[in-house]
């Protein structure tokens, strides 16, 4: 039995329809599958405990998910593979997604997505997957656009609604007929990166290390850190400031600054984990392997 099935032997109002012919109701809670089936139930027969659990396998369509534009409307048929080609015209001459997700779910989406776009030349499109997270598609027009920084665009925006933001920026593409498979890849690393707490502002380049983590089995993983760390496992700060000094380009005098100590003290602790472990943090070999460990060791 599937699940769509099980689910209408406890809501028998329970319907499934079609993505483009959803209508804003008050009358229907409409929720969004795995499988990118759409359904309808009757709001009289859910009780708001019910719907929080539904939330938890189920993506909930609001009203304002039915109204995308025309381009937003061509962009999510093709990402979700309804249609063979991007049909917006013009075409851009290069995109890419910038997924973005809000710590507080109480956050107006009109309100922010109106904040969004004003920083751009032109409006973007813009898919929200749920009430906190969406997707906006930077799309390069003409020769002299020039794509968004968004470093100091998510403290302005971070200080106007009273939430912590999370970017994740994929790379550039010039090819629309890779758009769906370039859309899952960067979907996953925004997903990564924010299991990894990367960021507030995160790019493909910054989620690797992470990307090599996570196709190792975690036994392994955890069996690589073990050995490494086995003499200084219990020193946190220790640990701490390593990362933060391999983070820092292995710059001691950064390091220092960002750790709000003396660069001699750092070097002290440099040293001392280079005698406990017996890993040379100064050379290239012992200091990646050290640093994707120490990922290893946040998760």
């Amino acid at each position: 039995m599937t699940k769509i099935e099980q689910l209408k032997q406890i809501y028998p109002s329970l319907i499934v329809v079609e993505e483009l012919s959803i209508e804003p109701s008050h009358k229907y809670q409409l929720f969004r599958t795995d499988e990118k089936q759409v359904i309808a139930i009757l709001k009289t027969e859910l009780h708001q405990k019910e719907v929080q659990l539904l939330h938890l396998f189920l993506t909930p369509i609001s009203k304002q998910d039915d109204q995308k534009t025309a381009r937003e409307q061509f962009w999510f048929s093709f990402l979700e593979g309804h249609s063979d080609e991007l049909m917006a015209e013009p075409l851009p001459q290069k995109f890419r997604f910038v997924f973005f997700s809000l710590s507080d779910p109480t956050v107006d989406r009109q309100t922010f997505q109106e904040a969004l776009q004003s920083f751009f030349p032109r409006v973007m499109p813009l898919l929200w997957e749920n009430h906190q997270q969406g997707v906006i598609i930077e799309e390069i027009m003409e020769n002299n656009q020039e794509p968004i920084t968004f470093q100091p665009l998510i403290d302005v925006l971070m200080s106007d609604f009273y939430t912590k933001i999370h970017f994740y920026l994929s790379e550039f593409s010039e090819s629309p007929l890779e758009g769906p498979s370039f859309f899952q890849w960067a979907k996953k690393c925004f997903h990564i990166s924010m299991r990894n707490s990367i960021g507030p502002v995160a790019t493909f380049q910054e989620v690797i290390p992470s990307l090599y983590i996570e196709s190792m089995p975690k036994a392994e993983r955890t069996m690589i850190s073990d050995s490494l760390f086995s003499t200084v496992r219990n020193d946190q700060d220790l640990l701490q400031t390593i990362q933060v000094f391999l983070e820092s380009g292995s710059n001691a005098t950064l390091a220092a600054k960002r750790l709000y100590m003396h660069r001699n003290s750092l070097q002290y602790r440099v040293d001392k984990f280079i005698e406990k472990t017996g890993v040379d943090i100064k050379q290239f070999q012992g200091a990646i392997i050290t640093y994707l460990s120490l990922l290893e060791s946040d998760r």
